[in-house]
C-alpha cells in the first residue's frame, strides 16, 4: 500500500476557501479505484492543510494524479498556495 501525505500552505484569509475546494472533490477521489483513504486536516497554525491518502498501488495513485479531478484541484488551488506543496510517498503494510 502507498501512504501519501501532501502539505500545502495558503494565506490564512483564504484557507477556508481552499479547504472548500478540497472538500467538494473529496468524495470523487475516495470513489476512485484503489483509494483506501483520503482525509484532509487543517494545520494548527491556520496557514495550510495536510492531506493523508492511502492508495493500493502507485499506478492507482498516478491515475488519480492524471485525472480530471486532480487537474481541476490544481487549477483552483495552485494560484492560492504561498509555496509549492510538499508530497511524501511511503510504501507501507498494515500490521
Amino acid at each position: 500500500m502507498k501512504l501519501i501525505t501532501v502539505e500545502a500552505d495558503f494565506a490564512p484569509d483564504i484557507l477556508d476557501y481552499a479547504i472548500t475546494l478540497f472538500v467538494r472533490q473529496a468524495d470523487n477521489v475516495r470513489a476512485m479505484s484503489g483509494c483506501a483513504h483520503y482525509a484532509l486536516y487543517r494545520k494548527p497554525s491556520d496557514d495550510g492543510i495536510a492531506i493523508l491518502q492511502h492508495w493500493e498501488t502507485m499506478a492507482q495513485f498516478e491515475a488519480y494524479r492524471a485525472s480530471e479531478i486532480f487537474a481541476n484541484l490544481g487549477v483552483g488551488l495552485r494560484p492560492l498556495m504561498t509555496k509549492p506543496p510538499v508530497t511524501m510517498v511511503a510504501e507501507v503494510d498494515t500490521v
